[in-house]
């Protein structure tokens, strides 16, 4: 697919992306797709995707400015507000259409002005389809981050296996404790559903275990409802960092490989709060 690439034309537009092949950012936006609308920011660095949902849980994706072969930006940083469900049906408009699977779809997103709609031009064995998506405005999204001075507990876990334990909890829990323990070493897992209480327990030294820092001991409940999301990052990734501060903010980061770079989920979760 042929665009033009000269200043005159990137001069036009805030935002020009262009990339052969568009599954690497279908699939990541999937990931964060439990809300039917995302705010894009667009930096020198890339884009980044943010779903919330009830102020209590936040999901981020990064696609690097390098995931494209063509990436111009027109300011510091450009945000708006898109109905995600419409933009992946956009992105894989040609998903299950062709006979050749080796074939990609290419991509060439431009965003105009404040206020303009995003279009996306994709083309695939010479066939085009060109779509307009309308832009809403940004509202105040919730600043969520743990410093590493603030950290208290951090594992790193093999996804595939992480995955299939999260898999195995009881769909009727009404919330899943994550436990961090210091002496012993060890992560574990409690959930309680009809079936009665479960838990599973990963010592630190544990062949899915990459790296296990705890702090102090804690132990920290969170919905259910909020947790089972972040299963499908994990069906992309392949490690995935946990962390926690003291009081229990939950910041799970999912390290996915697009072909020689790395891209990163992030999903933020509040917990439960006891009360007296």
């Amino acid at each position: 697919m042929e665009i033009d690439g000269n200043d005159s034309f990137e001069e036009k537009y805030l935002l020009v992306a262009k990339a052969d092949n568009v599954k690497h950012i279908s699939s990541l936006l999937k990931a964060v797709n439990f809300k039917d609308v995302g705010v894009c920011f667009a930096t020198e660095h890339g884009l980044k995707i943010v779903v919330e949902d009830s102020k209590c849980v936040q999901a981020n994706t990064f696609i690097g400015s390098e995931i494209f072969q063509e990436y111009h930006l027109n300011d510091d940083t450009v945000a708006f507000r898109v109905d995600l469900n419409t933009l992946i049906e956009c992105l894989t408009v040609f998903d299950g259409c062709s006979t050749n699977p080796s074939s990609t779809t290419a991509l060439k997103l431009t965003y105009k002005e404040y206020g303009s709609p995003v279009k996306l031009l994709l083309e695939e064995g010479g066939i085009i389809t060109d779509c307009s998506l309308r832009t809403m405005e940004v509202f105040d999204i919730l600043d969520f981050s743990i410093p590493a001075e603030s950290t208290v507990s951090k594992i790193i876990l093999r996804s595939s296996d992480f995955k299939d334990i999260l898999n195995d909890i009881d769909g009727t829990s009404d919330y899943v404790e994550f436990t961090f323990s210091e002496e012993p070493q060890y992560f574990k897992i409690l959930t309680s559903g009809i079936a009665g209480k479960c838990s599973v327990e990963i010592p630190s030294k544990s062949e899915i275990m990459e790296q296990f820092v705890c702090n102090a001991t804690i132990t920290v409940k969170y919905k259910y409802k909020q947790i089972k999301p972040f299963l499908k990052c994990m069906n992309i990734s392949q490690k995935t960092l946990i962390r926690t501060n003291e009081d229990g903010l939950l910041c799970c980061q999912f390290m996915v490989q697009v072909d020689s770079h790395t891209c990163y989920l992030e999903y933020f979760c509040t917990p439960i709060v006891d009360e007296d």
